[in-house]
């Protein structure tokens, strides 16, 4: 949902935004909701005449200044139909990896003609300059924010949540959020569940999430692995929620075991509503979490240190909320919303002025 927000942010500070995308799709019918102009754009592969020279007009009749794409497949579209439109910056968003190099002569091209390409965390940021024929300029750190306003603490929203689901008030709640996939470590998460339950009577724990389309293979098997265990009620799933900010509020603890992950914009949510933090250590999250400050991380797959980082907070009040004042200090000052909204914000204003004067030199 980053699009349509960022959308949202935009048009409130007295942009014209237009949001492009696949129609019917969830992007899309979140920007609608949002009351922003949309424009369906059916692209189902690289190349799309059609679609091009619609786009073409789109950019020439609403007076477009910039074009920011978040899919780098559609750079196949975008930049030919912005053929002989050198007045306009175009940027590209990158939220995950490439694996494979590209570099051909095709590449090249298309990526030459991109101003700036936003890399969500570090390990993309460098993965962009290994992997695309791209110069260090063209390339720009650019950190997800979160809105303060919309997460943050709040004691009646944590009851509320609890009482929904029939949790103790005086329980501890361990939670994971995100889609139900193996890689995003839920099967070490009920893993570290099943182990901690036998310790703990009163520990309770909230898997926040559903599945995405042409997953379902992931949550059988991930429910059938909760089925094993001898959790009991004390397991919760919750299904998907689109008030992630509420279920949050009602966790002492959020674990996020993830495999990989380019950022991790749900740990710093949950950072962002002063929770303590247990998270994999790995690509994007240490962007994001301070080992020791504003929460724990451990080695992806590793359930016994999981275990021991989760357990080592359960029995300290302190630290929990030691790291939960602090990561929410950490969003705040490096994560907020508005921040990244002002980054982006300049970063269109500077393209838009190098863009002016490469013309006006010509």
């Amino acid at each position: 949902m980053h699009v349509p927000e960022v959308s949202r942010a935009l048009a409130t500070r007295g942009h014209n935004v237009t949001v492009a995308g696949f129609p019917g799709s969830p992007l899309m019918k979140e920007a609608k909701a949002l009351q922003l102009p949309i424009y369906s754009l059916p692209l189902k592969s690289y190349w799309h005449p059609v679609q091009q020279w619609k786009l073409r007009r789109l950019i020439q009749k609403s007076g477009i200044q910039i074009v920011h794409s978040h899919y780098s497949r559609d750079l196949w579209t975008l930049v030919p139909a912005m053929r002989r439109m050198d007045h306009i910056p175009l940027f590209l968003t990158k939220h995950i990896g490439t694996q494979r190099p590209k570099t051909d002569v095709l590449h090249r091209k298309i990526y030459g003609r991109v101003d700036k390409i936003l890399a969500n965390s570090q390990v993309i940021y460098e993965n962009i300059l290994k992997t695309h024929p791209v110069q260090k300029d063209q390339v720009e750190l650019f950190h997800l924010g979160v809105d303060t306003r919309r997460f943050k603490p709040d004691a009646q929203i944590r009851h509320k949540v609890r009482a929904e689901f029939s949790i103790p008030s005086n329980a501890m709640l361990i939670g994971i959020a995100g889609r139900l996939q193996r890689a995003k470590g839920y099967l070490e998460f009920l893993e570290m569940a099943d182990r901690l339950s036998r310790r703990y009577a009163d520990v309770y724990f909230m898997l926040i999430g559903g599945t995405s389309r042409g997953e379902n293979k992931e949550e059988t098997l991930i429910r059938k692995k909760a089925d094993e265990l001898q959790v009991g009620r004390r397991l919760i799933f919750t299904g998907f929620r689109k008030d992630i900010e509420n279920m949050l509020q009602a966790l002492d603890i959020f674990v996020f075991p993830s495999h990989a992950e380019a950022y991790g914009l749900v740990v710093l949510e949950a950072m962002a509503v002063g929770l303590p933090v247990v998270s994999s250590k790995c690509d994007g999250i240490l962007d994001i979490v301070i080992e020791g400050e504003t929460g724990e991380l451990v080695p992806p797959r590793e359930v016994t240190q999981l275990v021991e980082k989760v357990e080592t907070l359960i029995q300290s009040p302190e630290k929990r909320n030691r790291y939960g004042e602090q990561g929410r200090r950490r969003v705040l000052e490096e994560f907020s919303f508005d921040k990244m909204v002002d980054h982006l914000e300049y970063l269109y204003e500077a393209a838009v002025y190098q863009r002016e004067q490469k013309n006006w030199t010509k």
